[in-house]
């Protein structure tokens, strides 16, 4: 539970592509990119399969900050949870990652939450993110529907959930959960 002072310090940002909206985007661009790297250090392949700590992640995730509508939760002026959505039938949540306190991870499972409860995003999981997507009841889109929502080629699972696809030359298993609106 956090105090009242706390409360009134928490803020959510929704950054758009509104030129009133750049200012917050470049304010907080190198803890967006911090958490984001940080947070996509233990997946195979780093942060877009671009492997841990190498300047092309680093310039993806930069491109993805440029490019994306964002959503993040600051506790004072320190960003504590940050997701990147791009529209691709509907919401697609392409990263999120958080500042690995407890506080960041509370303010991920609100707009995680949220998103779903509102029904206004999907995403393509895998590991933890997934066991979250699924405790929160995101619901699973079939495996034969990915190629359509994704463009990329794909190979399903027997399980009829899970798919295998290509990541800048790396193999990941994934599925879809959420609110895909195609």
């Amino acid at each position: 539970m956090i105090t009242f002072k706390e409360y009134l310090a928490e803020r959510v940002l929704n950054i758009g592509f509104k030129p009133e909206q750049e200012p917050a985007r470049e304010k907080y661009r190198a803890q967006f990119h911090h958490i984001l790297q940080t947070s996509y250090k233990g997946v195979d392949g780093g942060y877009g399969g671009h492997g841990t700590g190498t300047p092309e992640e680093s310039a993806a995730i930069h491109h993805d900050i440029s490019h994306s509508l964002i959503k993040a939760t600051k506790r004072g002026d320190n960003i504590t949870t940050v997701n990147l959505y791009k529209a691709q039938h509907g919401r697609k949540s392409i990263a999120s990652g958080t500042d690995q306190s407890p506080a960041g991870k509370n303010d991920f499972l609100k707009n995680k939450t949220d998103d779903h409860k509102q029904k206004r995003a999907w995403a393509e999981t895998s590991g933890k993110i997934e066991a979250i997507y699924k405790k929160i009841g995101y619901p699973h889109v079939p495996a034969n529907r990915a190629k359509e929502l994704t463009g990329k080629e794909v190979v399903p699972h027997p399980d009829g959930e899970h798919y295998d696809r290509h990541i800048n030359g790396h193999l990941h298993t994934k599925i879809i959960l959420g609110h895909p609106k195609k």
